[in-house]
């Protein structure tokens, strides 16, 4: 890499619902740019409306990675994302225009800043834990990390499976500062949130238009064709899809599921806050809450050093 002129890459980032991927959008028509979708559910092909992915008309023509790139009943790791965010990095990069990487899935955006040195899967280890039971993994997970044991659904036997794979491969939840090393490209990060309050509203009326839009059947659409046995694929265990595939189960009634989805959302951005707050105290940067404009001028500046 050049000492005089560094690869260079803008992140955008924010709790669900924040507006990132219009953000992006107007940024990269203004710059000349790509972008990287940073979003651990638009990685899965068919999951559209569940997973709220930007459509061909909000794309406003700007080409877009790292959406719909495995079917739902598919493996896509940690390590598989980053591993992929690196080379479209280098794609982008080598058109002369500028990355953006944009999303809310914390753990993506710190395997790229932070340049987590992953481990490729160990499908053997994976095969393993998922014979275990629920109860069974949760104990294995306190003995080599309780504090982990804080911070994911112990309810959801995939996210238990995931945080135990790298807690084994960590001795660590990567949340410090183990087996990272610097950054291979210089970077500017903004961040959106509107504040709890606002925040919560948008979150509210996204998750009614999801369903006016048909999230009912997509959900029964991909419960059919993925999980005819009625196990739960990493795909649907995702927020959105978990609650309705309970109401098409007669678990929850309809009503109840749509106030579960919302609740869970809310809940959820506020782990992504959480996340992004320890990315600062580890010493990256946020811009937030800049308009157009202020983004303009701070991305200008950027490019100039």
């Amino acid at each position: 890499m050049s000492t005089t002129t560094p690869k260079k890459i803008v992140i955008i980032l924010g709790p669900t619902a924040s507006g990132k991927s219009d953000f992006a959008v107007l940024l990269a028509k203004k710059f000349n740019a790509e972008i990287i979708s940073a979003d651990s559910r638009q990685i899965y092909q068919e999951l559209n409306i569940g997973a709220n992915k930007i459509t061909k008309a909000e794309k406003k023509g700007i080409k877009h990675y790292l959406l719909d790139v495995v079917k739902p009943n598919q493996e896509f790791s940690l390590y598989d994302w980053q591993q992929a965010a690196f080379k479209n990095i280098e794609k982008i990069l080598k058109k002369n225009k500028i990355p953006i990487i944009v999303g809310g899935t914390g753990l993506y955006l710190s395997s790229i800043l932070q340049n987590y040195q992953l481990p490729a899967t160990n499908k053997e280890l994976r095969s393993e834990l998922n014979k275990l039971s629920l109860d069974k993994l949760i104990t294995k997970l306190k003995k080599i990390n309780p504090e982990i044991i804080k911070k994911i659904d112990l309810q959801n036997k995939i996210h238990v499976v995931r945080a135990l794979e790298y807690a084994i491969a960590f001795h660590d939840d990567l949340s410090a500062n183990q087996k990272t090393s610097q950054c291979p490209y210089d970077y500017l990060i903004l961040g959106l949130n509107p504040g709890k309050e606002k925040l919560y509203q948008k979150i509210n009326q996204r998750v009614d238009v999801m369903l006016k839009n048909g999230l009912l059947e997509e959900s029964q659409r991909l419960l059919t064709k993925y999980l005819p046995t009625g196990d739960i694929s990493p795909a649907l265990s995702g927020i959105g899809y978990q609650e309705i595939i309970k109401y098409l189960n007669k678990e929850l009634s309809l009503e109840e599921a749509i106030e579960l989805i919302k609740k869970n959302t809310r809940h959820y951005a506020k782990r992504q806050m959480t996340w992004f707050r320890r990315m600062e105290k580890q010493g990256l940067k946020i811009n937030w809450n800049k308009t157009f404009t202020e983004a303009e001028n701070l991305i200008k500046d950027f490019l100039k050093k």
